[in-house]
């Protein structure tokens, strides 16, 4: 995680999906090292720290940092975070969210704990065999909450977009996906979709 960036009067908030974060951090926390290991399929470092991190993890030893700061992946880089005004930070307070398998969604500045939990994984969570599946109506129904006939610019990843059912959505979802011509043809290359996902939303924030 990244605490070195700050901006001074900066937003700060609190997630909104507080109580079910902390039940899957409690059904993880009871889990073998080995079942997180296999799960999560980490090498054994990273399970070494993943461990550590969930026996931490809301603890008075723990270290929160603002959600834009604490990922290190390619978009959260082209998104530069950084590089942002008082100006840019609270227009993204109110523009941008971020989909977390452990937070379901966040503000830019919902102050978090460090963890590891791709959206992807599956485990049996009450009576969903996914985090997709437990998250789903929980994400859909925060997304309606919003004004019907909004734009959502959706710049996750499927994994992660997965999330909404966008057929029960009040809202218009627009999906970017972005393509490399080759021969003649377009793909999509995942290094490069990423950030171009990063600096998509940069561009939303800084020209709001």
């Amino acid at each position: 995680m990244n605490s070195q960036f700050k901006i001074e009067d900066s937003p700060s908030s609190m997630p909104f999906f507080q109580k079910e974060s902390k039940n899957i951090h409690q059904l993880l926390k009871g889990f073998p090292k080995q079942k997180i290991k296999s799960l999560m399929k980490l090498s054994e470092n990273l399970n070494i720290q993943t461990i550590k991190d969930i026996q931490l993890w809301d603890s008075v030893k723990s270290y929160k940092t603002h959600a834009v700061y604490a990922y290190q992946g390619t978009s959260f880089k082209y998104l530069e975070p950084q590089k942002w005004k008082l100006s840019d930070a609270d227009y993204a307070q109110n523009h941008l969210l971020i989909l977390s398998g452990l937070y379901g969604v966040l503000r830019p500045f919902d102050l978090i704990n460090k963890y590891r939990l791709e959206m992807g994984i599956k485990f049996q969570l009450e009576s969903s065999k996914s985090l997709t599946q437990f998250w789903k109506d929980k994400m859909t129904t925060y997304f309606n909450s919003f004004k019907e006939n909004n734009f959502i610019i959706n710049l996750a990843s499927k994994e992660y977009s997965n999330v909404l059912e966008t057929s029960s959505l009040n809202s218009t979802i627009i999906d970017c996906i972005f393509h490399e011509k080759s021969n003649n043809s377009l793909k999509v290359v995942g290094s490069y979709s990423k950030a171009a996902r990063g600096s998509m939303a940069n561009f939303i924030v800084k020209n709001k």
